[in-house]
């Protein structure tokens, strides 16, 4: 009878929302502390195709990918989405609000998942309080959304720098032992 396959590691994926284009930058140098160097940043997308931001972050909000080049364990996205939920603290604002959103994620061969502190049906819950919802997959040399994702990942904006992250992920597993982080 088989037994669990050997699992490759993957690689972190943390989507950074906020208007303040300087408080992204803050954010990359506190994540780089616990995920290691950045290894691709996407540049700014909109966030304008929803307000659900609006009320606690303000306007104007842009969305910034980070991938970094330490491949680590898949199980631990929950860790990974307490830790980021303690770097959005270190910037709370006088009123309680957030100035930044921080959603880790982890990139493997078939899809993109990030943590949630917010279940759904269409999420898995993977304990101390996180979901792990699939918000992208890759089949057929492209990546789509499944109808459950958000308005910004349907749209297809942000699978060109996935196919990127994608492509740097296979490179690290190549040059690598693959060693589990």
């Amino acid at each position: 009878m088989p037994g669990p396959l050997d699992v490759l590691p993957v690689i972190p994926v943390i989507s950074v929302i906020s208007s303040d284009e300087g408080l992204k930058k803050k954010t990359e140098l506190i994540l780089e502390s616990h995920f290691g160097i950045t290894d691709l940043n996407s540049g700014l997308y909109s966030f304008d195709l929803s307000d659900y931001y609006e009320e606690e972050m303000g306007i104007e909000l842009t969305r910034q990918w980070f991938s970094f080049k330490m491949l680590m364990d898949a199980s631990l996205l929950a860790e990974w989405k307490l830790i980021c939920a303690d770097i959005e603290e270190q910037f709370l604002l006088e009123s309680g609000n957030r100035s930044v959103n921080i959603d880790p994620g982890y990139l493997d061969y078939g899809k993109l998942v990030l943590a949630s502190f917010k279940s759904a049906p269409d999420k898995i819950y993977i304990g101390r309080g996180v979901w792990a919802h699939t918000c992208l997959r890759y089949a057929h040399g492209r990546f789509t959304a499944p109808d459950h994702s958000f308005p910004d990942f349907i749209d297809g904006r942000f699978n060109d720098f996935m196919l990127r992250v994608r492509s740097n992920y296979r490179e690290i597993l190549r040059s690598s032992t693959h060693p589990l982080h």
